[in-house]
């Protein structure tokens, strides 16, 4: 922990603050460090946007992306582009213009010629939904494609995506700490492949016998489908029971056309991050005596979470524990707006699953770094809960708190993650960092809304950056256990 910097007179403070926002770092700090009520709010909000903030978690480790890794995907989405620019100028040359990439693409080309090749990879991504929706519909409004030729891809994808699961299957590792951070990528990249490979009606060509029905019908769907979502599985007759194009409206048909260019980008990625993955363990060569599989640890630390969290209390239980009525009705302050956010940030909805979306049970590592981060996440609420500063009475905060507690993070960032940084612990970390990223006071959130029944106002805006920083903290104490639960071997 740093000790806590010297205190400055108010007199101080405010001359180092006349003349406009310009507070220095150690003003800042000595913001944080004097007793909550010392300053004008006006100037404590401002004060808390000028408190140092940690590095996004991309800064301090991201998976490496090559010129050729990014130049792939770019030239995807220019290929992509060009193609229903060209189709739509035949269906509709007043479209035509309404019918690129949103501009993605000259920001992705701009970030690969800069070197940014993470940027440009990301840009391709999001550029690849609009042009690949708007080039499937195009193909589908002149009959230019066939379900069959969009199964017969979304197999192909599926089929890639089962290869690299096989691959990584034991988890080799020189360096847990770097490995498993790369492993986390590749498994990441391969769930949302696999959800964009998928569309509702896929397993019906894989049962009638598609020539490429070799894909596992199991793992498909969270795609688009039939205008009637029916469904076409079956043991009836194929001709009747396989659906074809003229039942899809065209905009389903994009849809499913920009899962299949999205996916081939995230299976791409995956195999690439396998391969350099590959190199630095030395499984490329047959050359692994000196890595050490992983998976058996990592099934023994899931199961043990997994009891662990049988008792995580659901968001309903802990919200009702708060939230009660007084004699006007339900009353709703700084408290129990607290405990409100508290629950809605930690705890999930109906069942206590510790991550907010579905995992296949093909991605250990994901399942297991989701449980390790819900248990995390339910110890930090308890932390939260028995340092909250807000009383039941009040009906105000002082921003004052605010800076403490950004104070107080920042110092657990430091002792934390800065001084035993490694690629793995970036990944483990990335919520509880994030918090500490957006904790910063608007005062134009409020500003023309005060006198608005259920309007936000400023203690709504301060009490919830000042729970992100609190959280963030909480969060930040509890990763470096359960991360070393996750690297020990056996």
């Amino acid at each position: 922990m740093v000790p806590d910097p010297p205190s400055l007179t108010r007199r101080q403070l405010l001359a180092g603050a006349a003349g406009g926002v310009g507070l220095t770092g150690s003003a800042v700090v000595a913001l944080g460090a004097t007793r909550p009520t010392a300053l004008p709010n006006s100037l404590v909000d401002v004060a808390t946007n000028y408190y140092p903030k940690p590095p996004a978690p991309s800064e301090l480790w991201q998976p490496t992306v090559t010129e050729a890794h990014a130049r792939m995907a770019v030239e995807l989405l220019a290929e992509t582009e060009a193609e229903s620019l060209e189709r739509w100028d035949e269906i509709d040359a007043d479209e035509r213009r309404m019918r690129s990439s949103g501009g993605w693409l000259g920001t992705a080309e701009d970030s690969l010629a800069d070197g940014e090749y993470n940027e440009a990879l990301s840009n391709a991504r999001y550029g690849m939904q609009l042009a690949g929706e708007h080039l499937g519909e195009a193909r589908a409004k002149q009959d230019a494609v066939t379900l069959e030729e969009l199964a017969e891809r979304s197999f192909e994808l599926l089929d890639r995506i089962d290869a690299v699961i096989a691959d990584i299957d034991g988890y080799p590792v020189l360096n847990p700490e770097r490995d498993l951070a790369w492993y986390v990528q590749i498994e990441s990249e391969l769930q949302v492949g696999r959800g964009r490979a998928g569309w509702t009606d896929l397993e019906a060509f894989d049962e009638s016998g598609t020539e490429s029905g070799d894909g596992d019908g199991d793992e498909k769907g969270g795609g688009s489908g039939s205008e009637n979502g029916s469904d076409q599985s079956g043991d009836a007759d194929e001709t009747d029971n396989t659906p074809d194009i003229d039942d899809y409206d065209p905009g389903h048909v994009g849809d499913i056309t920009a899962g299949l260019l999205q996916a081939e980008i995230h299976v791409e990625t995956a195999e690439r991050y396998r391969d350099r993955l590959w190199d630095d363990v030395g499984v490329d060569g047959g050359d692994a005596a000196e890595a050490s599989p992983h998976a058996d640890h990592l099934e023994t630390v899931r199961d043990e979470l997994s009891e662990e969290l049988e008792s995580m209390p659901t968001r309903d239980e802990v919200q009702s524990s708060y939230l009660e009525d007084d004699a006007e009705g339900k009353r709703y302050g700084p408290y129990e707006f607290a405990h409100d956010r508290l629950a809605r940030w930690v705890f999930p909805a109906g069942t206590p699953v510790p991550w907010r979306g579905s995992v296949d049970d093909d991605f250990l590592l994901v399942q297991v770094l989701g449980l390790s981060r819900g248990l995390a996440d339910w110890r930090a609420h308890e932390f939260a809960v028995e340092n909250l500063v807000i009383e039941p009475a009040d009906d105000d905060f002082d921003p004052g708190h605010l800076l403490d507690e950004q104070r107080r993070a920042r110092s657990t960032y430091e002792s934390t993650i800065e001084a035993n940084q490694t690629p793995f612990l970036v990944v483990f970390s990335e919520q509880g960092i994030g918090d500490l990223r957006v904790t910063d006071v608007s005062r134009s959130s409020w500003d023309g809304y005060e006198d608005e029944e259920g309007a936000w106002t400023p203690w709504n805006e301060r009490i919830q950056n000042y729970l992100h920083a609190l959280l963030g903290r909480a969060r930040l104490r509890e990763y470096p256990e359960l991360y070393d639960r996750l690297v020990a071997g056996e």
